[in-house]
């Protein structure tokens, strides 16, 4: 079974007995404690078994847009099938190089779990209804909740691991994307410089736009420097058209003060309009050098 928390590279393996006592302390209280997370948010009754989900073969099918800031899915409400809150989304795992929103990490509340982890989840299982409303999450199965664990301590950590969310993958049926992979938060992404290519500042990014119906990104929204343009538009790129700089931790975007005058923007103010905003002739593309 994955451990992520105890299989992170460059850690010294802990001494047999002792990973053996904890591994079967862990293993219990997540059984315990998920089978009544799931059982509770299903049917409000702790003596009533949770309903497998059969694993997807593969990933899952794009359905109806529907567009959600990703800094107002990070901390939202949770609720399971019963219509019972039952944690929250403590951040997502966004792939750099293809804009995939991998998995939700959800944090379940201290009612329904006892221990100090996190469950990494599909987004596909979330269902997103309103701002102002809880996320809809379709239970998995016991057994792939556990495999999904990892340490609140450690998460980060994994999460910076290739091998992690290559276990998440095989753990829920997916197909991993090809090519090189970069997991990065969306907190982390969000708030994070941008450079111009001569490694000049030139904003920062103020939200990722996703689309749940596809489980990507559909756009990262960039705010530029007041000596670049007015903050109160916003411009919107691709988030495939960042690279993280070589020298700092910083994105690049490859673009100039001419080509800027050139693009689209909209109005800080149309935040509250995202379903009407999100169309391609809103999403400036870049031509890249790399």
């Amino acid at each position: 079974m994955f451990n992520p928390t105890i299989a992170l590279a460059g850690r010294r393996p802990p001494h047999p007995i002792r990973t053996v006592a904890l591994a079967v302390s862990i293993a219990s209280m997540s059984c315990l404690a998920v089978a009544q997370t799931l059982a509770v948010a299903q049917t409000g009754a702790s003596d009533k078994a949770p309903m497998a989900v059969t694993p997807a073969t593969t990933a899952p099918a794009a359905s109806a847009y529907r567009a959600a800031r990703a800094s107002k899915l990070i901390g939202m409400d949770v609720q399971g099938t019963a219509g019972k809150n039952v944690g929250k989304i403590k951040d997502l795992i966004v792939n750099l190089k293809t804009a995939d929103v991998r998995y939700a990490l959800l944090e379940f509340d201290p009612g329904f779990f006892q221990s100090e982890m996190l469950f990494a989840v599909p987004v596909s299982a979330l269902k997103f209804v309103a701002d102002d409303r809880p996320l809809l999450y379709k239970e998995g199965s016991r057994e792939q909740l556990e495999n999904a664990a990892v340490s609140k301590a450690d998460w980060q950590t994994a999460r910076d691991n290739s091998r992690y969310v290559s276990a998440l993958d095989q753990n829920y049926g997916y197909q991993p994307p090809t090519g090189e992979a970069k997991s990065m938060r969306a907190s982390e992404l969000i708030g994070k410089d941008v450079d111009n290519r001569a490694g000049n500042g030139i904003g920062e990014i103020q939200d990722l736009v996703l689309d749940m119906g596809s489980g990507k990104v559909h756009y990262a929204v960039l705010a530029f420097d007041p000596s670049w343009f007015s903050r109160d538009k916003m411009f919107a790129f691709p988030l495939t058209a960042f690279t993280l700089a070589r020298d700092k931790d910083d994105l690049m975007l490859d673009v100039d003060r001419t080509t800027l005058q050139s693009m689209k923007s909209f109005d800080a103010a149309h935040w509250g309009h995202l379903n009407d905003l999100n169309r391609d002739e809103f999403i400036n593309r870049p031509v890249s050098k790399r």
